[in-house]
């Protein structure tokens, strides 16, 4: 460790310079403040100093407050030498920036005493600053690695809105329009509407358990599964061509889905759903409930009333049954389906939203198109909730025969 000595008595720098390159430090000696202020300023500059309080240029206590005014590279360890023994005198030095003092004529032992608690003192900053630089470096790279997550999250998310249906869309004379306000990146609600054959319609909404990349990853798993697992029940009933044939079964489809996706050791989620089926010729609809809100029908000219009795999540029972729902939508009626994150909201004083809530909102506006309905919801659910953030993913679909 360098040491740096400014005195302006030659004997005492050679006395301080014999003993401490005895004690194996490396010692640079100057004969005033000034030429001891230039020496801390280079490059390599000794971190600990030894100063003379009066001395020509400058004055012990006025370079000790200099240099802690100064934007040194590294925290220079300050020593006062001094005949001074008043303690009005020596908080004066303290007050100035000093560390520590030894007493003129200074004793060989105190003296190493002092350089080694100086030189631990310094020995752990350097440590600590080293620290630093390492959490810092850390941090670095952590937010690296967050903004690769973050872009790929975003991916991802574009990924899931390219699978859901638009917002708004006509099929085979109904009308259909949907909202969805996942409460991280991605969410792990799904819901699809599409044409099956010239005369049928299938539909389904579906909220997987838990939030972000798991339950999003699964989310897009089961609905391609789902998908297909429609397509080829159509193909082998032969509505698939020309909407003739035996009429799909809900029920049994979710009965498969069951089977498909048992929780497991490797896969620890369930998931609700809905899945129906619906002839546009008639406006006969067949659904299945499994686990998930109550769907709500509201005919043109008659009360909302809500249909299903619940059933059973998807992957829980492996011998689960579930129920079929009849029902036919006339001109004008509409079918909503929603998630739990739209009647489980909570707002600031732990108020649920409610079936009842929206159901009353739906009731309202009866006389709304179906996209200014799904607006209307979304500015409820924010004023209701006080902020924009959601604890559960939101989905909504809407239905209306023309």
């Amino acid at each position: 460790m360098k040491v740096l000595v400014a005195d302006d008595d030659r004997t005492v720098r050679i006395a301080l310079k014999t003993l401490l390159t005895k004690w194996g430090y490396e010692v640079i000696t100057v004969e005033d403040g000034i030429q001891a202020w230039e020496t801390l300023q280079e490059p390599g500059a000794p971190r600990l100093a030894i100063l003379d309080w009066i001395m020509p240029g400058i004055e012990g206590p006025a370079l000790c407050e200099r240099i802690r005014k100064s934007s040194l590279a590294s925290y220079t360890y300050l020593i006062l030498l001094t005949a001074k023994s008043r303690k009005t005198e020596l908080m004066e030095g303290l007050e100035s920036g000093a560390d520590d003092f030894i007493s003129k004529p200074f004793n060989a032992g105190e003296l190493k005493a002092r350089i080694k608690a100086a030189e631990r003192i310094l020995t752990l900053e350097k440590e600590l600053k080293v620290k630093n630089q390492e959490l810092s470096q850390s941090n670095i790279n952590l937010s690296r690695s967050n903004d690769i997550i973050t872009q790929d999250l975003q991916v991802a998310a574009s990924v899931q809105q390219s699978l859901l249906p638009a917002q708004t869309g006509q099929v085979n004379g109904f009308r259909f329009g949907s909202l969805f306000m996942p409460c991280a990146i991605v969410g792990g609600d799904m819901f699809n509407f599409f044409r099956i054959g010239d005369h049928h319609i299938a539909f389904f909404i579906l909220d997987i358990s838990g939030h972000g990349v798991p339950a999003a990853m699964l989310s897009v798993t089961v609905s391609k599964t789902l998908t297909s697992l429609i397509w080829e029940e159509a193909m082998v009933h032969g509505i698939s061509k020309n909407g003739s044939g035996t009429v799909l079964s809900p029920e049994d489809m979710v009965a498969k889905l069951n089977r498909l996706f048992q929780t497991s050791d490797t896969l620890q989620a369930y998931f609700t759903m809905i899945l129906g089926i619906i002839d546009c010729r008639t406006g006969h609809t067949t659904l299945t409930q499994a686990g998930h809100p109550h769907p709500i029908w509201a005919p043109a000219n008659g009360d909302l009333k809500t249909i299903g009795n619940g059933g059973f999540p998807v992957g829980l029972l492996e011998n689960a049954t579930y129920s079929r729902h009849e029902f036919t939508m006339n001109p004008g009626d509409r079918l909503f389906l929603y998630s739990d994150g739209i009647t489980e909201c909570r707002n600031c004083q732990d108020s649920e939203f409610s079936q009842e809530r929206l159901m009353r909102l739906l009731d309202k506006n009866r006389a709304t198109d179906l996209e200014g309905v799904m607006r209307k919801t979304a500015e409820e659910l924010y004023r209701f909730r006080g902020d924009h953030t959601f604890s559960d993913d939101i989905s909504f679909i809407a239905l209306q025969r023309d």
